[in-house]
């Protein structure tokens, strides 16, 4: 559907000036139950007392169940809309700040999304990663027990109802066949997909520590099919660098490619590795493809998530201390392992929060339609081209139809106060 000049005009006059956002994020809190908002409101570069808001926990308004175990935490940035995975009930619950008021905790703003009882016929006996594809279709890794398999999920909404609970809703994407034989080879751990939708998965599992790379080369659905799920990086790497447990993966923003892992290494020390393709042949094993880029042996330091930053800059959780780290590269030498390139940008003491674990980033300003940290004309025109071509991203209000209640709710996101 195209739009008239005169509707493109007006949204140019609507754009006005670029608008810069705040550093803001979402981590997850499994002592108070809560997922939390982190908001540098005053620019100062940390996350004071007063920068901490409760975003969604079992108070909801809408009578969603609560997330005691959060285990795996996502969000699809074009529209916010978060995906948690929790281990105690087996469960995915969704929510979306859909006032704009800072929290989900309105009512219609969180629902249950996936359940073990379900329909659908598929359990999450432990959800450990959660990303989304091009499509904005979520996916949800699973670490096997005795209640379901490794396998990566598949989480589509096909009724429009808001939650993927009905019979196809939630599908087989990689099967425990891809990882190894037998059930729980593999402790597969967080995932992520690229604009080309090639995911990418984090395995903590002894004696097949890494990272695998997979891809539906035959477009059937699943991309576990032979040659479609192999080695991305891990032992025998060209760098010598020892693979170990570990758990987050996280793309760098700062140089599209590549990407960031975090590792326990022998004698306790915390471990960041940049990982990236650099010969096209879809691994990061040859020399000079991965490095490790920041080390810490402090006792009382537990890194559990990483998050990049735009600028090249790297956020870490550190559970044991209850603090996140900055890591910045402040000599331009490619690494955060010089003295003061790391430093506490929040710590949970007197906050309220209890626990810090998944971290992820959240933008305040929901009119940022291609997530480069700027509200600007480019951003309406992005939209206009998923909304022209029918692009399923478009469809704002998730009601499976792009038509112009999209527009008009997108314009309403565009001109939000950030």
């Amino acid at each position: 559907m195209m739009r008239t000049l005169s509707t493109l005009a007006a949204l140019a006059l609507a754009a006005g000036s670029a608008a810069a956002q705040p550093l803001q994020v979402l981590i997850a809190d499994r002592d108070t139950d809560r997922l939390w908002r982190l908001t540098d409101v005053d620019g100062d570069g940390v996350f004071g007392a007063s920068e901490v808001f409760a975003f969604y926990d079992a108070s909801n308004a809408a009578g969603s169940p609560g997330t005691p175990n959060t285990t795996a935490l996502g969000v699809r940035p074009t529209d916010r809309y978060v995906l948690l995975g929790d281990q105690i009930n087996r469960y995915a619950v969704a929510c979306r700040d859909n006032t704009l008021d800072g929290d989900a905790l309105d009512g219609g703003e969180s629902l249950l999304v996936a359940t073990v009882s379900s329909p659908a016929g598929q359990s999450f006996a432990f959800p450990t990663g959660v990303a989304f594809d091009s499509f904005g279709r979520g996916y949800v890794v699973n670490a096997g027990n005795s209640f379901g398999p490794d396998a990566i999920y598949r989480v589509v909404d096909l009724d429009g109802d808001g939650a993927a609970l009905a019979l196809g809703e939630v599908t087989m994407y990689v099967a425990d066949g891809a990882f190894g034989p037998g059930n729980g080879p593999y402790a597969p751990q967080e995932v992520w997909l690229d604009p080309a939708d090639v995911g990418y998965l984090r395995n903590s599992s002894s004696g097949l520590h890494g990272v695998s790379r997979f891809v539906d080369l035959n477009a059937n659905g699943r991309a576990d099919d032979p040659g479609e799920f192999t080695l991305f990086w891990g032992a025998g790497n060209a760098e010598g660098i020892t693979p170990s447990a570990g758990f987050a993966l996280e793309p760098d923003r700062a140089r599209p490619g590549a990407l960031y892992t975090l590792q326990i290494a022998s004698g306790g020390i915390d471990q960041l590795i940049r990982m990236r393709d650099g010969n096209a042949d879809s691994d990061a094993m040859d020399e000079g493809e991965s490095a490790i880029v920041y080390s810490n042996a402090e006792t009382g330091f537990s890194a559990i998530d990483a998050l990049s930053l735009p600028d090249g800059d790297v956020l870490v959780t550190d559970n044991s201390g209850k603090r996140v780290y900055r890591l910045h590269d402040a000599n331009g030498d490619g690494d955060f392992r010089d003295a003061g390139e790391a430093t506490v940008v929040f710590a949970a003491a007197g906050t309220g929060v209890g626990d810090i674990r998944q971290i992820v980033a959240y933008k305040p300003c929901p009119g940022d339609w291609n997530d480069d940290g700027v509200t600007d004309f480019n951003d309406l025109l992005d939209y206009l081209n998923a909304f022209n071509a029918g692009h399923p991203l478009a469809d704002i209000n998730l009601d499976l139809s792009v038509d112009f209640n999209d527009f008009l709710d997108f314009l309403n996101l565009f001109n939000a106060p950030c």
